[in-house]
Formats: C-alpha cells, sequence, structure tokens
C-alpha cells in the first residue's frame, strides 16, 4: 500500500522544507518541500482507513478515504518537486523561458491528480484488495478511463519530460555557474541518480527473480533522498566533499549492478547447461566469478571515476609528466604550467609567487588555498600556491604528495629563469660597462695623448721652419727639440699607463704572485705596514679574468690598509679551496669594532669579485681589518711548487 513509502517521504520532507523555511524564508524550494510532505503524509494517514473501509464495504467511507488517497500524493510527483527541480537552488526562476513551463508543471499536476484518481483499485499491490477481490473504491474526482485514455497517456510523457526539463535546468546551472552553484547542483543530482539506480535495479532484478510479480515497495524509500539533498544544497552545501562522496556512490553503484548482472547471466548460463534442477551448482558458479571479478572491476572502475573527479591525482607520474611535458614543449615562464597544473588535480586556482609578487596565475581564486614552497639546491625560490576544491577545507595527502612532487621541475623551471635573467642582466652590464671603459679611454686619449701629440707636430713644424731659415737659432732648436723630447715622453707615460689599466704589465711579465710580491716588495721600502705574502702550494697558472681581479683586490685592500689604518703589519695570502681561489688580506690596525663604511675602494673590490660570479666580504676582525674574496675557477688547478 507504499504506506511506509509515503509516511517515510513526508516525514523526512517535512524536516527538510521546515529547516528551510525557518533559515531561508525567501527561498520557495522550503514551502515546495512541504507541500511534498503534506501530499505524501496524507495519502499515508488514509490507507488505513481505506483498507477498513474497503474489508468492511462502506462505500461511503471507501469513496472518502479513496478521494483523499489518490488526490493527495500526485501533488508531490506531479508538482512540488518538478517545481523544486526548476527552482534550484535560490527559489526563483531566472529567466522567462521558464514561467510557461511553470505554467505547463501546474496543469499537469492537476491532470496527475485526474489519473490517478481515475484508478478503481488504488490498493491493487495489497493482497485481499486485487480487482476483483473487492469492489472498486472510485474517488469523487474519478473520470473512469482516463487513467488508460490518451489523455492519460499524455501527462505521463509530460511528467517525464518535466522532470527531464529539471534536470537539463540542474546541468545548465552548473555549466553556467560558479564554484558554490556547482557543488550544490550535485547533491541534488547525487540524490536522484542513487533513488533511480535503487528503484531501478531492485525493481530488474525482483521481476527476474520473481517472474515480473513486481517489486519491492519498501525499494521506493529512496526517494526521502531527494528533499535531503535539496536541503544539504541550500543549507550546509559544504557539509562533506561531495567529489568524494559522488566518487564513491558512483562508483559502488555501477560496480553493484554489474555484478548482479554478471551473477544473474552466469546462473542462466550455468542453468541452461547442467539443467534447471541443479540451482547449487549455478550459485556456486556464479559466486567463484563476481567474486574473482569484484577487486579488479573496482580498482579500475575506482581509478576512472576519480580521474573525472580529482584528476591523475592516483597516477602522480601521469600528472607530473603534464608538468614536465608543458615546460619542454616551449614554456617560456614557469607561470605557464599553471593551467597543467589545475587540469592533472582539477583544482580550481593556482598561483606563483617569487619574494612575495605574483608572477603567474590562472582560475578563480576559491576561499580555501594551500601553499607549497619551491626549493632548488637547498635554496627557496618562490612559492606554489593552489585553490582547495569547492566543499573541502583543506587538501587531501594524496593531493598534497602530487604537487610537492610537481614543485621540483617547477623549482628547476624558476630557477633557470633566474639564471636566464641574471644572465641578460649580466650582459647588459657587460655592455654597459664595456661602453663606459671605451668612452673612459676616448676622454683619455683625447685630452691627454691627443693634446700632446698635436703640441709634439706644432713643435715639429717650427723647427722644420727654423732649420730651413738662413738665420736659424741653434738654440732654438734645440729647445723644441727638448720639448718635442718631452712631449713624446709624456705621450709615452700616457700610453703606458693605459695599457697597464688594461692588464697590468707586472701580470703580464711575471704572473699574479709575483706581481703581488714586487708590489709588497715596494710597500715595505716605504712607511708601514710591513707586507707578508703567504701563497698556497696549488696555486698555479690561472685564469687572466682571475689574475686580474684577485692583483686589483690585493693593491686596493693594501692601499686602504695604508691610507686609512695605523697597521704595523699586514699579510696577504692567496689559496685554492673549492675550485676556487681564495685571496685574504688581513691587518693588526686597531679597530673600534664597527662596520666599515663602503667608499669607491671598498665598491671597486665587490665588483670585481662578483663579475666573476664570486663573493668578497670586508669587516673589522677581533684581530685587525680582513678583506676576504673567493674567486671560482674554470679551469681545473695544477699543482707547481714554489712558495
Amino acid at each position: 500500500s507504499f504506506l511506509i513509502s509515503n509516511a517515510s517521504i513526508g516525514t523526512v520532507s517535512a524536516l527538510c522544507g521546515g529547516l528551510i523555511a525557518a533559515y531561508r524564508p525567501r527561498n520557495a524550494l522550503g514551502r515546495m518541500l512541504l507541500g511534498v510532505a503534506v501530499a505524501q503524509t496524507a495519502t499515508a494517514a488514509v490507507t488505513p482507513w481505506l483498507a477498513r473501509a474497503l474489508a468492511a464495504g462502506d462505500e461511503p467511507m471507501t469513496t472518502w478515504a479513496a478521494t483523499v488517497y489518490s488526490a493527495a500524493w500526485p501533488w508531490a510527483i506531479g508538482l512540488f518537486l518538478p517545481l523544486a527541480l526548476l527552482v534550484f537552488p535560490d527559489g526563483r526562476l531566472p529567466t522567462r523561458i521558464r514561467r510557461p513551463l511553470l505554467a505547463v508543471v501546474v496543469a499537469n499536476g492537476v491532470l496527475q491528480v485526474l489519473t490517478f484518481s481515475a484508478d478503481p483499485y488504488p490498493l491493487a499491490t495489497v493482497a485481499g484488495f486485487a480487482p476483483g477481490e473487492v469492489a472498486p473504491a472510485w474517488s469523487w474526482l474519478a473520470i473512469p478511463g482516463l487513467d488508460t485514455s490518451p489523455l492519460g497517456t499524455a501527462t505521463n510523457v509530460l511528467l517525464a519530460a518535466t522532470y527531464l526539463a529539471g534536470v537539463v535546468a540542474l546541468v545548465v546551472r552548473y555549466r553556467r555557474g560558479g564554484e558554490q552553484t556547482r557543488h550544490q547542483v550535485l547533491w541534488p543530482l547525487l540524490a536522484a541518480v542513487v533513488t533511480v539506480t535503487v528503484i531501478g535495479a531492485t525493481r530488474t532484478v525482483w521481476s527476474f527473480a520473481a517472474a515480473g510479480t513486481g517489486f519491492p515497495v519498501i525499494s521506493t524509500l529512496a526517494v526521502a533522498l531527494v528533499p535531503v539533498g535539496i536541503t544539504i544544497a541550500v543549507l550546509r552545501h559544504r557539509l562533506l566533499d561531495i567529489r568524494l562522496l559522488w566518487s564513491r556512490t558512483v562508483t559502488y553503484l555501477v560496480l553493484t549492478i554489474a555484478l548482479i548482472a554478471t551473477y544473474v547471466a552466469v546462473v542462466e548460463v550455468v542453468s541452461g547447461l547442467v539443467g534447471p534442477t541443479d540451482g547449487l551448482a549455478a550459485s556456486v558458479a556464479a559466486t567463484v566469478v563476481v567474486a574473482a571479478a569484484f577487486d579488479p572491476i573496482r580498482v579500475r572502475l575506482q581509478r576512472l571515476v576519480d580521474s573525472l573527479l580529482y584528476g591523475d591525482r592516483g597516477d602522480p607520474v601521469r600528472a607530473v609528466s603534464s608538468v614536465t611535458e608543458q615546460l619542454a614543449g616551449g614554456a617560456d615562464r614557469a607561470g605557464d604550467v599553471l593551467p597543467a597544473v589545475c587540469r592533472a588535480l582539477k583544482l580550481p586556482w593556482a598561483a606563483l609567487a617569487v619574494d612575495g609578487d605574483v608572477v603567474g596565475e590562472t582560475g578563480t581564486e576559491p576561499p580555501h588555498v594551500e601553499t607549497f614552497p619551491l626549493r632548488h639546491a637547498g635554496r627557496t625560490l618562490g612559492e606554489l600556491t593552489v585553490g582547495v576544491r569547492s566543499g573541502e577545507a583543506h587538501l587531501a595527502p594524496s593531493d598534497r604528495a602530487v604537487l610537492e612532487l610537481m614543485a621540483l621541475p617547477i623549482g628547476v623551471a624558476l630557477h633557470a629563469e633566474a639564471l636566464s635573467a641574471a644572465v641578460q642582466r649580466s650582459r647588459q652590464e657587460i655592455v654597459a660597462a664595456r661602453e663606459e671603459e671605451r668612452r673612459r679611454l676616448r676622454r683619455d686619449l683625447h685630452d691627454g695623448l691627443a693634446s700632446v701629440l698635436t703640441g709634439v707636430a706644432f713643435q715639429a713644424d717650427a723647427v722644420i721652419t727654423l732649420a730651413s731659415d738662413d738665420d736659424r737659432d741653434p738654440e732654438r732648436i734645440a729647445a723644441l727639440g727638448e720639448d718635442i723630447r718631452g712631449g713624446v715622453t709624456s705621450a709615452l707615460d700616457d700610453v703606458r699607463r693605459l695599457i697597464n689599466e688594461l692588464h697590468p704589465a707586472a701580470l703580464h711579465e711575471l704572473g699574479l704572485v709575483e706581481a703581488v710580491r714586487r708590489h709588497a716588495q715596494r710597500l715595505r721600502r716605504g712607511d708601514p705596514p710591513l707586507v707578508i705574502v703567504v701563497v698556497d702550494d696549488e696555486v698555479g697558472e690561472l685564469p687572466a679574468a682571475v689574475e686580474v681581479a684577485a692583483y686589483r683586490i690585493v693593491v686596493e685592500a693594501l692601499t686602504n690598509v695604508a691610507r686609512h689604518s695605523l697597521a704595523v703589519r699586514a699579510e696577504v695570502e692567496i689559496r685554492c679551496a673549492d675550485a676556487g681561489l681564495v685571496v685574504e688580506v688581513r691587518d693588526d690596525g686597531p679597530s673600534d669594532g664597527r662596520d666599515w663604511c663602503a667608499g669607491v675602494g671598498l665598491a671597486s673590490m665587490r665588483e670585481r669579485a662578483e663579475e666573476l660570479g664570486g663573493l668578497l666580504t670586508a669587516a673589522p676582525s677581533p684581530e685587525g681589518g680582513r678583506v676576504l674574496a673567493r674567486l671560482p675557477l674554470t679551469r681545473t688547478v695544477s699543482r707547481v711548487g714554489g712558495p
């Protein structure tokens, strides 16, 4: 008699509709679910009275009870539930196109009431009340033959079309809506899928097992899931991870149906082979087949469903490969891989930040995000921030594991991008330095050497003129010759100075070690400090750029010691360490412990070290002053003897 189903659906709908009406009073969904509750509980309440009247043959009571029974519950199925689908989730019809549909649904709801009222045997599924066993229980609204007429068929088709339109409306809302709307829509869709699957599968299996005698009415209890899904979607759509719920539900529903179908098919085949009497053999064979196929099918089906909802998080290698393929395919920047990250894990948003500045972003930022550091060679280069899927408060451990793997190639790409930018900056600085050096040389040649040579030329012209004169003055000619000699000597000094600035002559003639020692000897002949040079045995032939930088740093450091400290003794140490050249200058001058002010000399030394990719530190120490430079070498250091 559907008494339990109607009562349960009505009670659940009353609770759900009451909650929505209380917390969302402007949302029409609450009133529609209350309408479902009234319709279902009215039919459930009158069912015992109708059964008693039929059994007693009380025609007035039978007619009254049959009218309420047949006219109440169709309003829920034919009007309130279709309307709820059309106005979900905000309770409003969003477009004018649905207003005519509203009129159609209301009119069809009235036809549904009349159609079911035309059934003279509303309790035909109950034993003892089948057609022919009791007198017909006509409703006062009954139009005889309406339920079997073309109009009755048309209203049923129209009802199916109405539900289809409601489902299409949900799909459209899902496709056009944001993350919240999509998350809300998934709840009633999940409830509808479970309901249809349970009722359909139960009816199919029961009809097969009982040779078409119907199906258990208790399966219609699944309809109560629909108002529950609607209520959760409206009031607490973030109650659970709906995607995970969809994943597990769809997996096990499909798996259950597949296994039941397999079981039935095997039983039929075995029964056909060994005969219908050997039911045990068929059952055992079906059980063995189902048991063997269960786990492989479950694993593959779960993997397929999870990939649709969560991307490739179950296959970390494939997820990381999508990022590496993007990098190998010509991504200009590390931020270009963010769409691949979102696609691989079905994430709504991702961003890449370097030093607090966002350098790449894709998608729409959700309320919950999580950040992963991007490291290379022990250094943190940036951060990868991803949005958590709607309905989740945080990422699952499997998501974090995949993102941590993805962070490795992204960190390498970020490091390569930083190196490329550094190389570009270095090229620009080299070009600027080269042009500045050319400008300085031009100025020196123009103001110095060119002026001297111009004067020499004029003086040579004067000598020629005087030499051709009959009254020439030898003393004047000699004086001009002396001036020419002085000018040429000055020009040669300028040339030597320029050559020495381009590459110190001492380095060219003696090498770094001997050039430093010669410079130390010149300092020893003057006032303190006394300079001691200590050279490691491993220091041999060095690249020209390293030699020049090391020599300039030593000379500048010793010049600072002589000018700015009261040191009595200074020590220069040159050694090889960690595939580089280390140059250290120490003195015993008194110090007040304060850091040195960065002047032109310190800046020059630091620039020379950094141009080669090295590092220079200069600061006071407890024993005096200390300048330490580390210059990388691009060759294998050879051992040579000698101090």
